[in-house]
């Protein structure tokens, strides 16, 4: 799918993979609305992507919030009249032991990564169901997102639970006759962001903001539904997949502290 001169909204985009994103369209003469909760980084992008060539409308505010995913929805439509590319790139993952985290720590890290999602999912689709043109919903998810990771027990389900149910939602689009809406899952391996710099999870391969960036941008062109990155993360998650249980859960272990 083009994303030139297109009507683009962001969720998630004060810092990381979203502003990355975000400053890559800006090139491409968009109307661009992001939000997320940091209102002083947000304005910083939309100031960013101004300079750069797009319109950007900035709206701060929690995704945990339905009631603010709704407005934003809302306004954009006022605004630009329709959706043409909506990335929801909302999420964290910090490491947990599986053992001793309590029930709060799990809830919290399923409602940033799982909820969020739905609460923009929601709006977002219901005016997509409204356009004639073609579209495109991507999430950003997670290549931790195919099987159970030491350190990410919270995370890893929540992005597989994402997963699963834009799945379910991608066949139902075409089951109900809505074939003009893209539904695309990002899976980035490890990314140099502020979350992820230094949280103690074993990071290889790790790729900067802006490769990232790169390669979501080339998966929206592409219209893949599952945009898997970089190479060598990607093809070692494809081969995981399919390789025993025992030998996976060495490889991992492998990679574990002995102590976190």
């Amino acid at each position: 799918m083009d994303y030139t001169k297109k009507a683009i909204l962001i969720a998630g985009a004060s810092s990381g993979i979203g502003r990355a994103v975000a400053l890559a369209l800006s090139h491409h003469d968009n109307e661009i609305f992001i939000t997320a909760r940091r209102k002083d980084l947000l304005e910083e992008t939309a100031r960013m992507v101004n300079t750069g060539g797009s319109r950007c409308t900035a709206i701060a505010g929690d995704a945990l919030d339905d009631d603010h995913c709704r407005f934003v929805v809302d306004e954009m439509v006022e605004k630009c009249g329709r959706i043409d590319i909506a990335l929801l790139n909302i999420g964290h993952g910090p490491p947990i032991n599986t053992l001793t985290v309590t029930p709060s720590t799990v809830k919290e890290c399923m409602q940033r990564n799982f909820e969020t999602m739905i609460h923009f999912f929601c709006p977002v689709i219901d005016q997509m169901k409204r356009q004639q043109t073609r579209c495109l919903l991507a999430h950003t998810n997670s290549l931790a997102s195919y099987f159970g990771i030491p350190m990410q027990g919270d995370y890893t389900a929540a992005k597989a639970a994402a997963r699963i149910f834009l799945e379910t939602a991608r066949m139902e689009l075409k089951h109900f006759g809505f074939e003009h809406i893209l539904i695309q899952t990002i899976h980035p391996g490890f990314v140099d962001t502020e979350i992820c710099r230094d949280d103690g999870i074993p990071s290889p391969n790790m790729i900067s903001e802006e490769e990232a960036a790169r390669y979501i941008l080339r998966g929206f062109k592409r219209e893949k539904r599952e945009n898997l990155f970089p190479f060598k993360m990607s093809a070692a998650v494809r081969v995981g997949r399919i390789a025993p249980y025992a030998l996976r859960t060495m490889i991992l272990l492998g990679e574990t502290p002995d102590e976190y």
